[in-house]
């Protein structure tokens, strides 16, 4: 008996210090949401849904927060892990309900809630676990995105440029949501079937705004991801590359070396088959 208590105690001692690892290795985190840019027009914030303060490229704000923009105001905001990307339109009313992200057991665990209740925001989403959830809430429904490329409208239209996005809508007078399945190229909008909502291909000029949208928003990136690539351009590209002399024929466009002087005449020949122009001599160019 003195043994089995013994091994029972081990027992549960053991499984107390798998709970406490697994605590520590799964850690809690508050996301937060950057103003990478503020293109045009200007906007506010407010943190106790009180007083409203001026939104300054830079700003770092954290869930809770609402941010508006004015008639002419464009807000690009940078979520990282809760993202990473959202672009508030003019006349646009967003808050930032949740943005957490838990890290452990192999895996990243995102949680993002935005509230749009007023006019339209765009977004980029990257990849995310099985278990993470990023939402959009309208007045008229909720947006599920799974790592995607969208549009929501507070009025509820969703557009979708890659990946895919659910939408539970509830239509005038239903007492339940209806779900829709909005793939890439595709977009919902609550106005189709007398109210009802509907699933359409998204028309040629608005994907092609949205990708003119997206492009500009993401050229704005995290500082610790931003990547730059040089490439040197080949030597015989180059304006001041030396002449070669040595007579040898290359398949390589001539470039002659820029002229400072144009009263200066060139003295140096291009190589064997090329045109090089008329070098001449000092007298026969002076004056011209």
């Amino acid at each position: 008996m003195k043994y089995f208590g013994g091994t029972a105690r081990a027992a549960i001692c053991g499984l107390a210090m798998v709970a406490v690892s697994w605590a520590f290795s799964a850690r809690a985190y508050e996301g937060t949401a950057k103003v990478q840019a503020i293109p045009s027009g200007s906007a506010q914030y407010t943190v106790d849904g009180t007083f409203w303060a001026t939104l300054e490229k830079g700003a770092v704000l954290k869930q809770g927060a609402t941010i508006r923009t004015d008639a002419m105001g464009v807000v690009d905001l940078y979520l990282g892990k809760n993202g990473p990307q959202v672009r508030l339109a003019p006349q646009t009313t967003l808050a930032l309900s949740t943005l957490t992200y838990d890290e452990g057991a192999g895996e990243t665990i995102v949680t993002t809630e935005l509230g749009l209740t007023t006019g339209k925001i765009q977004g980029v989403v990257r990849k995310m676990s099985a278990a993470s959830r990023y939402e959009v809430k309208t007045p008229v429904g909720t947006c599920g995105i799974r790592g995607t490329k969208y549009e929501i409208t507070s009025t509820g239209r969703v557009t979708v440029e890659s990946g895919f996005v659910d939408v539970m809508y509830t239509p005038p007078g239903a007492s339940a949501p209806v779900k829709f399945e909005v793939p890439a190229g595709y977009t919902f909008d609550p106005m189709l079937n007398n109210g009802q909502g509907g699933v359409i291909p998204t028309p040629g000029t608005i994907r092609d705004q949205l990708n003119q949208d997206l492009r500009d928003l993401q050229q704005f990136t995290s500082p610790e991801e931003r990547v730059t690539v040089w490439i040197p351009a080949p030597t015989w590209m180059m304006p001041d590359r030396p002449v070669d002399t040595t007579g040898q024929t290359s398949d390589k466009p001539w470039v002659l070396p820029p002229m400072y002087n144009p009263t200066t005449p060139t003295t140096s020949t291009p190589p064997a088959g090329g045109n090089g122009g008329n070098g001449g001599n000092g007298d026969d160019d002076e004056g011209v």
